[in-house]
């Protein structure tokens, strides 16, 4: 299920190159949105979790928790929970 979002994240630039953009109803997104909820999912999904880059919020966490990329997850040095 994760590898779809960068699906809907293509059609969705594609769509709507100007205009904001919905994806699995979360609206308004912009092309900088598009752009961030993809550095987020690539961060996350090599190393692990969104250490290191700044907590997400408004629309693009909405997006990641959609997509499940936003759940707790213990640091692989400290063993301490984050999201």
């Amino acid at each position: 299920m994760k590898n779809c979002i960068y699906k809907d994240l293509e059609a969705a630039r594609l769509k709507n190159e100007y205009r904001l953009s919905i994806i699995k109803g979360v609206k308004n997104l912009s092309r900088s949105d598009l752009d961030t909820v993809e550095l987020y999912a690539q961060t996350i999904e090599k190393s692990g979790s969104y250490f290191g880059l700044m907590e997400p919020r408004g629309n693009v966490a909405e997006v990641l928790n959609k997509y499940g990329y936003l759940s707790e997850k213990t640091h692989p040095l400290s063993g301490n929970f984050y999201r």
